[in-house]
């Protein structure tokens, strides 16, 4: 938002409030903790830093550890299922 249009006129504690309160509260938290306790107690400049240096890692889910497909029951429980209340 910075780079794309400089004369917008928000201060840079404006644009990290801005940012930070269109997260959702799941990240938000997450940047609490790596922050150490609350982003309000630390200044602009370390949560910029902590930010820019968030964005740099990589936080990809391994997909072939979740591996989906179709469970085999046995047929004790497949006949249990199918009874009528």
């Amino acid at each position: 938002m910075l780079k794309r249009c400089p004369n917008h006129e928000f201060s840079e504690k404006q644009y990290l409030q801005i940012f930070t309160e269109g997260l959702t509260h799941n990240t938000r938290m997450f940047l609490d903790a790596s922050a150490g306790g609350s982003l309000k107690n630390k200044t602009d400049h370390e949560v910029e830093a902590l930010i820019e240096g968030m964005s740099q890692n990589e936080y990809r889910a391994d997909a072939e550890k979740k591996k989906r497909g179709v469970y085999g029951v046995s047929d004790t429980t497949s006949i249990l299922t199918n009874q009528a209340p």
